[in-house]
């Protein structure tokens, strides 16, 4: 990974368009009709699933879920499909709960860059698409993001072609200025992204950009649950946080940040909706976002790219009992 991290996220519309042209699915994915979807993967890459979710809650008709986990819900069983999804490939998570979905009689579709899930995915003829390798697992999110699409796309369970046709809003030369507002009214202080369910994976999407880039301890709040209990939170004043509403244009939105600016709190209201369609908001803001918190860590003499606690975790996972387990015999 020789590109500084900046780079990667300014390399958003081009490695967008590039996996949209020349992705494509390896082996062959069956059509039969599917009980239920899940979505498996953690962090940069588990992303994709909140996403998914979201954009497909009220547009199908079967269950999806997300797992974040090494284990699955014991009803997802033969008749499911579960994408996997993991950038390095070697998400213990994403293993165990792949290697489970074959023992259970699951379908299954694998995305990766490389590592032993694609190792799996071409020893059990699992259809899988492979992204582009480079890149770290946040900056990764256009090409995780499309090649999840394209596997919707073959399960006939979603029409992309509308988000593809916006990947232009990704080139606005206005991000860089967007950007620079939001770092600089962050400042020192805690951001809490406040949002709505929709839009709950932008919150979360921004929250873990300020945590790994920034080195910043941030938090995401969701409506309409806020209205029944972080609402109360907010009646104190705190010195050091600072809220940034994530709006989309929604009367409960509306009032919330008028309600948080009604208690003297610092606040940003933040209008989303640049377009009518959902993935062109996420993948638009995730950038700005994504931007902003490289320009926070650079502007205090910070290495965004650099993640030296989730290299501990993960090493220690190396040492774990769930990374002597053999998957081969498990399957």
């Amino acid at each position: 990974m020789t590109q500084d991290l900046m780079s990667m996220y300014l390399k958003w519309y081009e490695l967008s368009v590039h996996a949209v042209n020349d992705y494509r699915v390896e082996g062959e994915i069956s059509r039969e009709l599917i009980e239920g979807l899940v979505l498996s993967g953690m962090g940069g890459s588990g992303i994709v699933g909140d996403v998914i979710y979201s954009l497909l809650y009220d547009k199908v008709d079967i269950p999806i879920i997300t797992i974040k986990d090494y284990s699955l819900p014991k009803w997802v069983k033969k008749g499911w499909f579960v994408i996997a999804v993991s950038y390095s490939g070697n998400t213990l998570e994403t293993i165990h709960a792949m290697t489970e979905s074959l023992r259970r009689g699951a379908k299954l579709a694998v995305i990766t860059s490389d590592g032993k899930l694609l190792e799996y995915a071409k020893t059990y003829k699992i259809p899988f698409i492979k992204v582009d390798e480079g890149y770290v697992p946040r900056a990764a999110f256009p090409l995780l993001l499309i090649a999840t699409l394209k596997i919707l796309e073959e399960l006939n369970l979603y029409n992309a072609s509308k988000f593809y046709e916006s990947l232009g809003v990704l080139n606005d030369n206005k991000i860089m200025n967007v950007a620079d507002e939001i770092s600089n009214f962050v400042g020192n202080s805690i951001p809490i992204f406040i949002t709505n369910s929709k839009y709950y994976p932008l919150g979360l999407r921004c929250k873990n950009e300020f945590n790994e880039n920034a080195k910043l301890i941030s938090k995401v709040e969701v409506i309409p649950e806020w209205g029944h209990n972080d609402i109360v939170g907010w009646e104190s004043r705190y010195s050091n946080v600072k809220a940034i509403v994530l709006n989309d244009g929604s009367e409960i939105l509306n009032y919330v940040w008028k309600h948080l600016r009604d208690y003297g709190h610092e606040v940003k209201n933040v209008e989303i909706n640049i377009s009518d369609d959902y993935l062109t908001n996420i993948i638009y803001w995730s950038k700005v976002f994504g931007i902003s918190s490289i320009k926070l860590a650079l502007s205090k003499g910070i290495n965004p790219k650099e993640t030296k606690s989730i290299s501990k975790y993960k090493e220690f996972l190396k040492h774990s009992k769930l990374a002597r387990i053999n998957f081969r015999e498990k399957m």
